[in-house]
């Protein structure tokens, strides 16, 4: 066992990947999630790239499939006319409600040693402590340019054309994939301004029609949505200097950096934070270098890590959002299947 305990800030993917990671490593850690297990979280519940071999070395994968979590492998994208054909992806992805995802990888955690403490919400000036990461997600912006809110929610009885869906229009965007017991999770952006007077809860129905691609109106009559699983998320904005931090405080995952959503890149890049990070704070908890020293060099490892990726993703999605580039969206989804592999290597 390690000298030097770790605290960790936030029971998210990205926190659990970190602590399970630390116990493989010895790492006495402990964890202090604000919520409780389990519950519903607005998230596209897709995990891509590096992720999902990660997951394997995190010694989480075999769980997630017994769980009911289930590969991906194609993708068809839709824009309010035009539509592209169903595309294999580069490599595999993997589909998982939150739901299930934070309670296995939680206790497998526990399973590990680690102490995990719920309904805890840790002081503000505790944040600064020496051996403590936070991983609790990103801060709300309540900027005038943070125009976005998410939703999420799950429907039963829709059949997909691909293992993953994205359907654009001039509101924002919807992607939806199959999870466990044959649920679809149904997550995506909207501008704020349009959920003033929006109830989705009695209106969701009438949300889906107005925000999907017409082929798909036929298939809404007869789906029905899961009670509770119903959440949202305001104040989101993104911008390329997320990773320039003067402060000496350590993240992970969202509270690091969020990137657009639509690279379905999100939960990837937590977990793949998580385990960036996890290599410095166990030469930390080891005694083989101080807090300030690690903080530093993680800090620039992070950049280096990061950098390239938000700086394609982020102009990628306000092209791909902007009203006034609904021609552009619309002949980028139609021949998507030309350089779908490009924009997959320069967003992971």
């Amino acid at each position: 066992m390690t000298t030097r305990p770790i605290h960790i800030v936030g029971g998210g993917v990205a926190g659990l990947a970190l602590g399970i990671r630390l116990r493989q490593l010895d790492v006495k850690t402990r964890i202090s999630e604000s919520g409780t297990y389990p519950r519903h979280r607005v998230c596209g519940e897709f995990i891509s790239g590096r992720g999902v071999k990660l997951l394997r070395e995190l010694g989480v994968f075999d769980a997630f499939l017994r769980g009911g979590g289930q590969l991906a492998e194609t993708m068809k994208f839709f824009g309010t006319q035009a539509m592209s054909p169903v595309i294999r992806m580069p490599q595999p992805a993997f589909c998982i409600s939150r739901y299930a995802m934070d309670r296995i990888m939680s206790d497998q955690f526990k399973s590990m040693g680690g102490e995990l403490r719920t309904g805890l919400r840790v002081a503000s000036e505790k944040l600064r402590d020496e051996g403590t990461v936070l991983a609790n997600g990103r801060k709300p912006n309540t900027e005038k340019h943070a125009t976005w809110t998410g939703y999420k929610f799950h429907v039963q009885g829709l059949k997909l054309e691909a293992d993953l869906e994205m359907h654009f229009n001039n509101g924002g965007y919807l992607g939806m994939c199959a999870v466990e017991k044959d649920w679809v999770n149904v997550c995506g952006l909207m501008p704020s301004k349009h959920v003033t007077g929006l109830n989705l809860r009695s209106q969701w129905k009438g949300f889906l029609r107005s925000n999907l691609h017409p082929k798909k109106h036929h298939a809404l009559e007869t789906i029905e949505m899961m009670e509770g699983s119903i959440c949202f998320v305001s104040g989101i904005s993104y911008n390329t200097d997320q990773l320039k931090r003067a402060d000496p405080l350590v993240r992970v995952g969202d509270r690091m950096s969020t990137i657009p959503p639509l690279t379905g890149n999100g939960m990837s890049l937590a977990i793949e934070s998580a385990w960036l990070a996890s290599g410095p704070i166990a030469q930390y908890a080891s005694s083989k270098n101080n807090w300030t020293e690690m903080t530093e060099s993680l800090t620039g490892l992070q950049s280096r890590y990061f950098q390239k990726r938000l700086a394609v993703s982020i102009p990628l999605q306000s092209l791909l959002m902007a009203q006034k580039m609904h021609g552009i969206r619309e002949y980028m989804i139609k021949h998507l299947s030309c350089f779908h592999q490009t924009l997959f290597r320069l967003t992971r």
